[in-house]
């Protein structure tokens, strides 16, 4: 016989019918379980419903953050640029005669042969990593500060193309030009204190050294007058040209003069070819530039 449980509904009001339910137990237990089936659905819905709200918030915050990242990438990029642009801008302002520019407080730019790893010719501004890891100093610029920085920058370029035009006879005896004619020249030895490379002791480098193949053409890198063409002790087969308006260059270590005493020459020009002659250790082009009777750093100089 099935059990059953009754269930007897008495009226608080006399005379009022009394209701009286029975229902089984097996009535009961599938009740119950249909109650705590739909319980426990109501949960995995809503546990389903957040976890699903959740991954759809972390999906949108990593693709803000690639596209921060990217943003990123974008800024490091333009801040090499720019301080490739400052670089070439200081340049040109010694080569107008124009004192440098004074940085705005937001720029942080105020402020022998070798082996392979020698300074390119092109000015390769320092490696700077995509996740922004390391900055160089000069590249700690945000949005408005390249912004900023680029006005400064047109005023000066404006600047400088009025003294050009102003200055074209003095320009043209401006050493500005790199006086080996190769695009796989590069310099492997600056102006200032260096090991000697053949005593090994430190001393004072009056130049630059570039190095090229032997042959490669050696040219004036502006207007003059040669001076001198011939042997000379240390530099071995060498060339001083006299530019005018104070500016004097010496190429030493060349291997064949194509020039004499008294010749005129243009920028761009055959000087000599480049070689290893007099106190060399290889094939490379000894490079000087005297302004007013001062040595000064030829790479200030070497524009194109």
């Amino acid at each position: 016989m099935q059990k059953k449980w009754s269930l007897m509904i008495v009226p608080n009001s006399p005379g009022r019918k009394v209701y009286n339910l029975d229902v089984s137990v097996r009535t009961l237990r599938t009740a119950a379980i249909v109650a705590a089936s739909l319980f426990i659905l109501t949960i995995i819905v809503t546990l389903y419903a957040g976890y699903k709200w959740k991954q759809d918030k972390l999906s949108r915050v990593l693709q803000l953050e690639a596209e921060i990242s990217a943003r990123d990438a974008e800024i490091l990029q333009l801040n090499k640029e720019f301080s490739v642009l400052e670089e070439l801008e200081d340049k040109l302002r010694t080569i107008a005669g124009l004192r440098p520019r004074e940085r705005s407080k937001s720029d942080p730019a105020a402020g022998g042969q070798g082996g392979p790893f020698g300074e390119r010719l092109s000015g390769d501004v320092p490696y700077i990593p995509s996740d922004g890891s390391y900055l160089e100093p000069a590249v700690q610029r945000s949005v408005q500060d390249l912004l900023n920085g680029s006005l400064e920058l047109k005023d000066s370029f404006a600047e400088i193309l009025d003294a050009f035009e102003r200055q074209s006879a003095r320009l043209a005896s401006i050493p500005s030009l790199c006086p080996v004619a190769s695009q796989d020249a590069w310099i492997s030895s600056g102006f200032g204190y260096r090991k000697d490379p053949i005593s090994g002791r430190e001393s004072f480098h009056e130049g630059c050294d570039i190095v090229a193949p032997r042959g490669t053409p050696v040219i004036a890198p502006a207007d003059g007058t040669v001076l001198f063409a011939g042997w000379q002790e240390g530099l071995g087969r060498a060339v001083i040209i006299e530019h005018g308006y104070g500016y004097q260059t010496t190429y030493g270590h060349n291997n064949t003069l194509f020039v004499k005493k008294g010749d005129a020459v243009k920028r761009g020009d055959l000087l000599a070819h480049v070689g290893s002659s007099g106190r060399s250790t290889g094939p490379h082009l000894h490079y000087e530039v005297h302004a007013n009777g001062r040595l000064v750093n030829p790479q200030k100089y070497l524009v194109e």
